[in-house]
């Protein structure tokens, strides 16, 4: 099975707050975002990625031609277009895959178990299953009473009973029938939306570790984080 990430977005939220790279580039102690993507699907010998590139693809590319890079991974680089979005960048690498497939985004990290979810995903024999986790709040929740007064603060906590997109998913190659040419096309909205409608879209629970690196502050966590652990 081959990983598809997309790596082709502008990180405008980020951009010039930690370097002057891509954010898939953007280093969290010491290696690069994306390639420690790479490093856990490796972990469970998944070592062939197809990676998406977009904004600034150039200097993907010029990484991964001088980046120290284990002789069994195969990887391919392919330029979906400054301006494609995700539904029209999977579009563009139909061909590079087989009849099952990764894809995740360049710019999360997670310790989700690749194995298990490939598990879940060929149980439920539905044709796309993406990875769901509980967000945290982004400000500080408060508990109150029913005149008002403050009971507890609760520093971004996690919300149980919400689910998002966390990536990470596993396809079948008959998603495609989902999707068309147009570049425009955003993943997340039509064909997902009518992957659910129609009954092939599976969420695999994932409770530990999951953060996207969407500002400066996530930079930091991430990086002390990965530090930490190193």
């Amino acid at each position: 099975m081959k990983a598809v990430i997309l790596c082709g977005g502008k990180g405008t939220r980020i951009r010039g707050t930690v370097a002057d790279s891509p954010k898939p580039l953007l280093e969290i102690a010491g290696r690069p975002l994306v390639h420690r993507l790479m490093d856990h699907f490796s972990m469970s010998n998944y070592k062939s990625f197809v990676l998406c590139l977009g904004h600034r693809g150039s200097e993907i590319r010029e990484y991964f031609d001088g980046a120290e890079i284990p002789d069994d991974w195969d990887i391919e680089l392919v330029d979906t277009g400054e301006e494609t979005m995700t539904g029209g960048r999977l579009w563009q690498v139909r061909d590079l895959v087989g009849e099952q497939f990764f894809m995740c985004y360049g710019d999360a990290l997670s310790n989700v178990d690749i194995s298990s979810l490939v598990e879940f995903h060929n149980s439920h024999g539905k044709l796309a299953t993406l990875t769901t986790v509980n967000p945290r709040s982004a400000y500080g929740l408060l508990d109150l009473d029913e005149a008002g007064g403050v009971l507890a603060f609760r520093e971004k906590d996690v919300q149980r009973e919400q689910w998002i997109n966390a990536g990470f998913f596993v396809m079948n190659k008959a998603v495609f029938e989902y999707l068309n040419e147009d570049e425009q096309l955003i993943l997340e909205r039509q064909p997902l939306e009518n992957l659910a409608t129609a009954s092939e879209l599976m969420a695999f629970r994932h409770a530990g570790f999951w953060q996207s690196m969407e500002t400066y502050r996530d930079w930091l966590d991430l990086s002390e984080r990965f530090k930490v652990n190193s």
